[in-house]
């Protein structure tokens, strides 16, 4: 049997997200939104790995799902952490000073 198709466009508030998710995928969540904040300090592989104590391998793989989402830079971009460049591919990073500072 064939899955059905959800629009993809939903808006569902913070709140609720919080509500749906499981405390495990919540943690997963926060753990993939850390990565990516170290992806966007133009940290290496390696050491966002050792930050995030995961492999390498889930640090490329969240770092190629970042590079193809739209969703997540246009959220990034409103809080002024979106890279100019692509990371993944060794490209250099341009960030803003805002997220320096964070």
């Amino acid at each position: 049997m064939a899955k059905t198709k959800i629009e993809q466009d939903i808006d569902i508030p913070d709140v609720l997200v919080k509500e749906l998710l499981t405390s495990s995928e919540l943690r997963m969540v926060k753990q993939r939104m850390f990565i990516i904040k170290l992806i966007l300090d133009d940290l290496s592989i390696r050491a966002i790995a050792k930050e995030a104590k995961v492999g390498t391998d889930t640090v490329v793989r969240i770092s190629r799902m970042f590079d193809s989402n739209k969703v997540i830079k246009e959220y990034l971009k409103k809080e002024q952490m979106t890279p100019s460049s692509k990371w993944i591919f060794g490209e250099s990073v341009e960030i803003s000073e805002t997220s320096k500072n964070r």
